[in-house]
């Protein structure tokens, strides 16, 4: 539509007379609203706040302390809530309660001024404690940040604070024996804004208590009620240690719930210890005076602590009805709880078969929201009016079955999550058992992946009860995966040695193991590799094998029989000799071997019950071969004085020994000890598929560590024994060990002797040498010859005498027959051999006191035997040929000739030649051997030392 000119004139003149308009109003409602108008407090002669303001701060800003005050200036004036303004600065502790308040002053229009007068309270800039000494300033300082006192260094310094340490002091002295200590606090000023608290102690005599007794106690003795008592005992050497003969009020009251309930679990439901009195006794020695040492004994103030006890009826179990069950019968309640009518009312038994034993029951079938409440009713026996009856109604709550629904990991940053699940026993989805629980942080403490796994502290419980599902988050911390260690020394056996070992428990984060040892020395080597796959196919079969190899020189026990002076010198009983023997007088034995291992745990094969979770059945094989080769001298004929007679012969000696196991362990392993649990092993060796060697070893050990104090900590005092069981025995040999048996000591009974029981080292009995303690059998030694003839010529091949006289002579001069023949050379001094034993009893017993970390001290006391079970008989073994026995010359004696009846006797036949009688003397005959003339130096023949081992009698 188009608009003619006038119309637009007309329109755009009234728009601008319609927004002058408004501007005029909005102008005249601004001006209307600027002047003053009355309020209703002002109407109603009420007065308004002028000012707030915050006086005597000098820390704190103005604007801060203001956000915490709602009076501002304009409102009216509320002395209530003032007063909660003032407050509500106080409860910031930053001021003092005492010397802060609030302030109303009239304004200059009539209205009030609010003031906040403060007094800041200083700051602590220095703390001391002076005369402290039966307990640690970190101590004090520990307990102040557990109670939460807040005195320490940069806080705010409270009075009320100041009481609240002082009174935690006292009761810390108190626990050390002083009750009577005193503790003062002085404050110095350093700055307007700061302080320097100083805590005087006065810590008073050690007060012990040395007396308990009982009063009113006609059924019980004193001696158990103060069985009873853990905490808190008399004065005695073991309690002075323990820290048991100070009064500490809190323990005290501990111990008198325990006497009340050993009385409840006697019978005496009704039972109770009254207020206990204490009485001085002065001052008294205490501890063991016998000794007056001051960490054995001392004289301190003494203490007797009086305890009434009201005894009241023994009480018999009546009826005992139970209500609210539905899962277990009622006969299966009644067997758990073990009592039946008639039976003394023991509150132990009830309690313990309540509160732990049906808990556990119902929670390993998913209850895990089980409560039970005993009411007792008391009431006379009519048949015997000194006891009574208790009835009991037990009222079950059993709740809801809970089901796994998730299971979590926390922590694990390079384990991977399915190493943890397979060792928990329960999965997503199954009910939820408590016990299983508690098996698999026991398995994952097994591991030794983690830092210990505290069933209560790193295992979170999520309930949904509306569904009956919870969720279980488990905490670990990883432990460093790989270990490397260095070891060296100097020992008699092995001489100068330095060790690698390497070992990864976590091979990749899937669990696999993998372990490397190396040791190289001048008299030793050796060299282990292992590797163990922990799960076969997603199944937990544990598998995996190991190869070792070891080198190790000693001395021959035939060192004795030598000439060999570089050796000889060694047996003078100094270790240092021993070290300084050439390595070439030494013995070497080698041995090289496979062994192969399988384990997997009983429930694989029966119902998943506790004991099949904890047993693993193993079978492993081991193939091995061991020899000893002789000194590289004794190969000289050139130098045959070095030449050291072989009695521990192995010419490679096969072994291939197959081992079936059955291990039971239910031990919780904290880092590299147990600290409770028990393990059994059974195992049967059997040595006989292929090889050399017939044996059969069957062994038993049983390991078990109890917590004894502290035994909720990570690290708690724990008694722990092992008793061992062994026994070793040959059913067959083979023609290479029976060829050993008759050359050297290798085998006894067709037992391998590094086989046989020898006890004494630091894993058998401690305090004895290295392999000591083992049967010693009497060896006689006796001479035999080799290829001797008496010649008459002395050079080139020698030839025979051909008087008869003279042939009988040379045999008895140069045949000589060992044990069995006709003649006879005996060294008159009889040796002494161990032999090891085939059967061996061992008891290991220790108590071990943690220290700082994985250190702790312990106490052992070890007791074991090693004997024959099987009488032997006698055992005939001849050494390798020697030459030049010395022995022979000095010891041999008359001989006696046949010809032209003269006698032949010892100093003649040591003449630089032998003659046999003729007229004006004697003839030349000379001894000889293998076409080569003997010299005197010689003696005549060459020689092998044989030896009789007398029967084996078990000694």
């Amino acid at each position: 539509m188009r608009i003619n000119a006038p119309l637009r004139r007309f329109l755009l003149a009234a728009l601008v007379i319609g927004q002058t308009t408004l501007l005029l109003n909005a102008f005249s409602t601004g001006a209307r609203a600027q002047e003053p108008q009355a309020t209703p407090a002002a109407a109603a002669g009420q007065r308004l706040v002028e000012s707030v303001d915050i006086q005597g701060n000098r820390r704190n800003r103005d604007e801060d302390l203001l956000y915490y005050v709602t009076t501002r200036a304009g409102d009216a004036f509320n002395e209530a809530q003032v007063a909660r303004d003032l407050k509500a600065l106080l409860d910031l502790n930053f001021f003092s309660k005492t010397e802060s308040r609030v302030l109303t002053l009239d304004g200059p229009r009539g209205g009030v001024e609010v003031i906040f007068e403060v007094k800041e309270l200083p700051i602590i800039r220095d703390l001391q404690f002076e005369g402290l000494s039966s307990v640690t300033e970190s101590e004090v300082l520990k307990a102040f940040r557990e109670r939460r006192i807040g005195i320490q260094k940069e806080n705010i310094s409270d009075p009320v604070k100041l009481n609240n340490a002082k009174r935690l002091l006292k009761e810390l002295l108190s626990a050390k024996g002083h009750p009577n200590a005193t503790v003062d606090v002085e404050e110095e000023v350093v700055s307007a804004t700061s302080t320097a608290i100083t805590f005087k102690i006065k810590e008073g005599d050690r007060v012990r208590v040395v007396e308990i007794e009982f009063e009113g106690n006609k059924n019980f003795k004193e001696g158990e009620l103060r069985g009873a008592m853990k905490y808190v005992k008399e004065a005695g050497l073991i309690t002075r240690f323990k820290g048991q003969d100070i009064l500490d009020r809190e323990k005290l009251d501990v111990d008198l719930r325990l006497v009340r309930n050993y009385m409840a679990s006697k019978g005496y439901l009704q039972g109770r210890p009254g207020e206990p009195r204490i009485e001085g006794l002065g001052r008294r020695r205490t501890g063991f005076p016998i000794i007056p040492l001051p960490l054995l004994s001392s004289t301190d103030e003494a203490l007797r602590i009086t305890i009434p006890i009201i005894e009241g009826k023994i009480y018999r179990l009546g009826e005992l009805k139970i209500e609210g069950n539905s899962i277990f019968d009622e006969k299966v309640i009644r067997a758990v709880i073990g009592l039946k009518q008639g039976d003394v009312a023991s509150g132990e038994r009830i309690y313990k078969g309540l509160i732990e034993d049906l808990k556990k029951l119902y929670g390993n079938n998913g209850f895990i929201q089980y409560t039970a409440e005993p009411e007792p009713t008391y009431k006379d026996n009519p048949a015997n009016p000194n006891e009574g009856i208790a009835d009991y109604t037990i009222t079950i709550d059993e709740g809801k079955q809970f089901t796994l629904r998730r299971l979590e990991f926390t922590g694990n940053t390079f384990t991977r999550d399915n190493v943890l699940r397979r060792e928990f026993v329960l999965n997503e989805g199954d009910i939820y058992n408590q016990s299983y629980v508690e098996y698999s942080v026991l398995r994952l403490n097994q591991l030794g992946y983690f830092d210990p796994v505290d069933k209560e502290r790193d295992v979170d419980f999520r309930q949904n009860e509306e569904e009956g599902l919870v969720d279980v988050n488990v905490k670990v911390v990883e432990r460093g995966r790989q270990q490397i260690s260095f070891n060296g020394g100097l020992s008699g056996i092995g001489g100068s040695f330095f060790g690698l070992d390497y070992s990864t428990n976590n091979l990749l984060g899937r669990g696999e193991s993998l372990s490397l040892n190396f040791a190289a020395g001048n008299r030793q080597q050796s060299f282990v590799f292992s590797f163990t796959e922990p799960q076969i196919r997603n199944r937990p079969i544990s598998a995996g094998f190991s190869i070792f190899v070891q080198s190790l020189k000693f001395f021959g026990e035939g060192t004795f029989l030598s000439q060999n002076l570089d050796a000889l010198q060694g047996l003078s009983g100094s270790q240092l000799d021993f070290l300084s023997t050439s390595d070439e007088n030494l013995f070497t034995q080698r041995t090289v071997g496979l062994s192969l291992f399988a384990t997997a745990p009983l429930s694989e094969f029966y119902k998943k019950r506790p004991f099949t979770l904890s047993t693993r059945i193993g079978l492993s094989y081991s193939l091995s071969r061991t020899s000893v080769q002789d000194p590289a001298v004794n190969a000289d004929p050139n130098n045959q004085q070095n030449a050291i007679p072989v009695i521990y012969r192995q010419p490679n000696i096969l072994t291939s020994r197959i081992t079936p196991s059955v291990v039971y362990d239910s031990r919780d392993v904290r880092g590299v000890d147990a600290i409770n649990g028990k393990q059994i092993a059974v195992q049967l060796a059997f040595a006989g598929l292929g090889g050399d060697v017939r044996t059969y070893q069957p062994s038993l050990t049983y390991q078990q560590f109890i917590p004894m104090r502290n035994k909720r900590s990570n690290n708690p005092h724990v008694f722990g024994f092992r008793l061992l069981v062994g026994h070793v025995g040959a059913f067959a040999t083979s023609a290479k060990i029976r060829e050993a048996q008759t050359t050297s000591l290798s085998f006894i009974q067709g037992i391998p002797v590094y086989e046989r029981f020898f006890l004494g080292d630091e894993f058998t009995i401690r305090g004895y040498n290295v392999r000591s303690i083992s049967p010693i059998v009497p060896i006689d030694q006796y001479v035999t010859s080799q290829n001797v003839v008496l010649a008459t010529n002395s050079i080139n091949t020698p030839v025979p005498v051909e008087s008869a006289g003279l042939q009988t002579l040379a045999r008895q001069l140069g045949t000589f027959t060992g044990p069995n023949g006709a003649n006879v050379i005996a060294n008159p001094s009889r040796g002494f051999q161990p032999i090891g034993a085939d059967t061996q009893l061992l008891g290991n017993f220790e108590y071990r006191v943690p220290i700082f970390g994985p250190v702790s001290i312990a106490g052992f006391a070890d007791i074991g035997t090693a004997f024959n079970l099987r009488k032997g008989v006698d055992q005939v073994f001849s050494t390798n040929f020697q030459a030049d026995f010395p022995f022979l010359v000095s010891q041999l004696g008359g001989l006696r000739g046949s010809l032209s009846g003269l006698v032949l006797e010892k100093n003649p036949f040591l003449a630089s030649q032998i003659t046999i009688g003729a007229s004006g003397g004697f003839d030349v005959a000379l001894l000889a051997r293998d076409n080569r003339l003997v010299t005197q130096e010689e003696f005549a023949q060459q020689s092998c030392n044989t030896c009789t081992l007398d029967p084996i009698t078990g000694l």
